[in-house]
């Protein structure tokens, strides 16, 4: 895997005519697809290192962002162009991805690395809740598999070694918890919290009494080796609704779409059943009053686990994905699942600065505006404003 500072240095000395060959389709109107590039270079203040993590507050008006090698976390006002405020928070190398709550009280920080995950191991990071007005760290907690706030933003919700628990966040305590078999990486709360999806490992006495493995050993081996599965429980008694029926792979994230209406299923296949030659990460989407599977899907060459949301209307679907050199912002149409826009971060060849940090294998996040109509991207050292231009195909 690719180390940011060999990709800065392989910037340096790439090859010229490759460069005129941006600059020539920069001019005609931009990459495949046709799209157009109409964007803007956005310093954040004095921040000079590599910012990967960043998020958009519920009143939309200011950004939470985050940077590797350095502590320092950045309020940032988008429409003003000013730093608000900066923390001492996250001492973490690779930085760390951040998240409102949803009142915007806390901020979610979770630690990064720059390899993120590994063979039949089970993801531990480190989390931080910080108070958002104050900076001031809420509570620690070192690795767990997975972290989500409540609605209501009273508890955070840690997934760990087979334990759903819910911690105060005014007490610090742990107030209640569920244990649930074999729990893996992810845990996802809908928007009125009163249902939890977990993903976890098959469990070995149902497949072996399904009539479907009885006589397939090698699919049965397969599936209790490599594959997991999604649960949905009540968040007040603990009961479980239903258990999707679908085996998917190695689940990094779970979340529900603001209707509550999807569940998203991030997955990225265990290197001895991956069938591409490139790591290819999925985002299944399941209907969550049914826990019925979907045929809707998305796919991600991102060499990092990739950033993904929908827009404030519900329209349309971001993805962060990888050309063959450069990280990609995808714009999908979600409710066909349609391609319509792609953002090649390459172009930022043509506006270096000194003060400029690119990297392209670096981690890329982005947020929608209010306006649903352009996007705010991270790209070495500073921001990136797309509009997205729907209009213009």
């Amino acid at each position: 895997m690719r180390g940011f500072k060999g990709e800065l240095i392989r910037q340096q000395v790439f090859p010229l005519f490759y460069a005129v060959i941006l600059i020539m389709i920069f001019r005609t109107g931009g990459f495949a697809q046709g799209e157009n590039y109409e964007f803007e270079r956005i310093k954040i203040g004095d921040v000079k290192n590599l910012i990967v993590g960043v998020d958009l507050s519920p009143d939309k008006q200011k950004l939470a962002i985050s940077s590797v090698q350095s502590y320092p976390m950045v309020l940032f006002d988008w429409s003003k162009r000013e730093v608000l405020n900066k923390f001492d928070v996250g001492e973490w190398y690779a930085g760390s991805s951040v998240r409102f709550s949803t009142g915007g009280k806390y901020i979610l920080l979770q630690q990064l690395f720059y390899i993120d995950w590994a063979l039949n191991k089970d993801r531990e990071v480190n989390f931080l809740v910080v108070d958002a007005t104050s900076g001031k760290v809420v509570k620690s907690f070192e690795k767990i598999h997975a972290a989500a706030f409540t609605p209501d933003e009273k508890f955070l919700v840690t997934n760990t070694a087979g334990e759903i628990a819910f911690w105060n966040l005014e007490s610090g305590n742990k107030d209640k918890s569920f244990s649930v078999a074999g729990t893996t990486n992810a845990v996802g709360i809908s928007p009125d919290g009163k249902h939890l999806a977990v993903s976890h490992r098959p469990d070995p006495a149902e497949l072996k009494n399904n009539p479907s493995y009885k006589k397939n050993k090698k699919a049965l081996n397969i599936i209790l080796k490599y594959k997991q599965q999604v649960s949905v429980y009540n968040a007040e008694t603990f009961e479980k609704e239903y258990t999707v029926g679908e085996f998917y792979d190695i689940i990094y994230r779970l979340e529900y779409s603001p209707d509550g209406n999807t569940i998203f299923c991030l997955n990225i296949p265990h290197l001895k059943t991956q069938t591409a030659i490139e790591r290819i990460t999925y985002i299944n989407t399941i209907t969550a009053q049914t826990g019925q599977a979907s045929r809707k899907g998305f796919t991600s060459r991102a060499v990092f686990e990739p950033d993904f949301k929908l827009s404030h209307d519900g329209k349309l679907l971001g993805l962060v994905s990888q050309s063959s050199k450069f990280p990609e912002l995808h714009i999908y149409d979600f409710e066909t699942g349609k391609l319509t826009k792609r953002f090649e971060l390459a172009t930022r060849f043509l506006e270096k600065h000194d003060d400029d940090l690119i990297a392209g294998d670096m981690r890329t996040s982005f947020v929608f505006l209010p306006d649903n109509k352009a996007v705010l991207m991270t790209m070495g050292n500073h921001l990136v404003l797309w509009n997205i231009n729907l209009n213009d195909q």
